[in-house]
């Protein structure tokens, strides 16, 4: 993702999603740091008080992580953000052809669920009961790959056309709501029907 560089201006949605992804661990502190000093138009994004509290911060200090964190919480409405990377997950489940990497993006996904989101189920379950033997052996047989990720990849279209619909909104970490129909809700009472 493009977040700019120096001397090129950014938006508020941008700004705000470098923030996200701080919190989500993909930028560090020292990266952060020059970031907000290669960016002055963020003191009129976010007001000059909460500008000069995030450039006058010791980044080097034993709680500039947690200072920081407390201070994109009150910047950030992270649920656009986080449903953004949500469907990004899912999209990439139907488009990515490296199946290291797609196993990888189904145990970021089964995390997903354990940490809330249970409209993962079934890709998470189908995950988590999959052998690290035959996890192995995908990498290695293009076809069983295939077969495998094809129900996977249904589950995900599926998904995806409810967030389109706006049938599942994110709010925040973890926390969601679900204007699904019961009878979409598959996952949660009919489990076994999708294996």
């Amino acid at each position: 993702m493009y977040f700019g560089k120096e001397g090129d201006p950014i938006n508020p949605t941008t700004a705000e999603r470098y923030l996200y992804y701080v919190l989500r661990g993909k930028y560090a502190l020292p990266e952060f740091e020059q970031w907000l000093y290669e960016h002055d138009e963020l003191e009129e994004i976010f007001g000059t008080q909460e500008y000069l509290e995030l450039i006058s911060r010791d980044y080097k200090g034993k709680y500039a992580f947690h200072e920081t964190e407390q201070q994109i919480r009150r910047l950030v409405h992270a649920g656009k953000f986080e449903q953004e990377r949500i469907v990004m997950l899912l999209y990439e489940l139907l488009n990515e052809e490296d199946a290291s990497r797609q196993l990888q993006n189904l145990a970021v996904l089964y995390e997903e669920y354990c940490n809330g989101y249970s409209f993962l189920r079934y890709i998470a379950l189908r995950s988590i009961t999959t052998s690290d033997e035959f996890k192995e052996r995908l990498k290695l047989e293009y076809a069983e790959y295939l077969r495998y990720m094809t129900p996977l990849k249904a589950e995900a279209e599926r998904l995806l056309g409810f967030f389109y619909k706006k049938q599942l909104i994110i709010e925040e970490e973890h926390e969601y709501i679900d204007y699904r129909a019961e009878s979409d809700r598959i996952e949660l009472h009919s489990i076994n029907e999708m294996f």
